[in-house]
């Protein structure tokens, strides 16, 4: 009987092993590619993660095509504010946080494709399916929209340029060490009543921003902010423009569109122009994840 139970104990851990890493591979959402969802205590586990996965921290970053593996880090390490370094702290923040950037704008570009698919369809005076228009229904409560206004939606289901959202995430998080980040995942800074789901601000009982589940929902909520916030009208009809023109969408341009998004104003888009200029955030352009390179 000893034998057996042996046997049953090590099954058991086994299981429960296999468990645990059917869970962080299977819990984020498949687009025909397999995401690793996971949370590291430091940044050397961080550094040495991405470099099983063929991703070099320190040395890919410099290369034309940048590439990254599908790690999608719950939050960021805790001993961030402990990395005296500047430059290992800025690459280790945008290894992070970009493959977050760019698996929410793969998203965002799929129900783009199907609002431009369905909008065809709308103006050749096609009668939208039941499932359709269901779709439609849940993007306009999510975009704050009208179900039948496909246009309007078109407007605001769009990408936010990954450069620009990285500046704006180093800017508002101080590079993954401001307190709000660390303990709440807020990556953006975005404000929220004081209460429940807010941490309040150091100095002033009577500001708080809004904290998060995963490193995943700020960003999310961030993209959503921009598309749907009335402040950004600006932002998104710039959007349009250059979409209108066939030109790609321009980071540094974009970021004169959000002086509302700080009290600074235009001292604040200066400091997000600086930001995509630096060659940790500029090397970015053209990033695609792989699975494997």
């Amino acid at each position: 009987m000893a034998k057996y139970s042996i046997f049953f104990g090590i099954s058991v851990v086994v299981s429960i092993m296999l468990l645990s890493t059917w869970l962080a591979v299977s819990l984020v959402p498949n687009q025909g590619m397999q995401f690793y969802s996971t949370s590291l205590g430091t940044v050397a586990e961080t550094v040495d993660l991405f470099k099983d996965r063929d991703f070099d921290i320190f040395k890919d970053f410099r290369k034309d095509t940048l590439q990254l593996p599908p790690i999608l880090m719950t939050e960021l390490p805790s001993d961030m504010t402990a990395v005296s370094d500047l430059n290992t702290r800025k690459a280790v923040f945008v290894a992070i946080v970009l493959p977050h950037i760019l698996y929410s704008n793969s998203r965002i570009q799929n129900d783009r494709r199907r609002l431009m698919q369905l909008n065809r369809s709308h103006i050749q005076g096609r009668t939208l399916r039941g499932r359709d228009r269901k779709w439609l229904n849940g993007m306009a409560k999510v975009y704050h929209t009208q179900p039948t206004d496909i246009e309007e939606l078109l407007w605001r289901v769009d990408i936010v340029p990954p450069r620009l959202a990285l500046a704006q995430a180093a800017q508002e998080s101080g590079w993954g060490t401001s307190r709000f980040s660390q303990t709440g995942n807020a990556l953006f800074g975005q404000h929220a009543p004081v209460g429940k789901g807010a941490i309040r601000a150091s100095g002033n009982a009577k500001i708080a921003l809004k904290v998060f589940d995963s490193l995943q929902e700020s960003v999310r909520d961030y993209m959503r902010n921009l598309n749907r916030n009335r402040a950004y009208q600006k932002f998104r009809e710039l959007r349009m423009s250059m979409r209108t023109a066939g030109k790609p969408l321009d980071s540094i341009a974009l970021a004169g569109s959000l002086g509302r998004y700080s009290e600074e104003r235009k001292i604040y888009i200066k400091r997000l122009r600086a930001l995509i200029n630096l060659p940790e955030i500029s090397a970015t352009k053209g990033a695609k994840l792989v699975t494997s390179r």
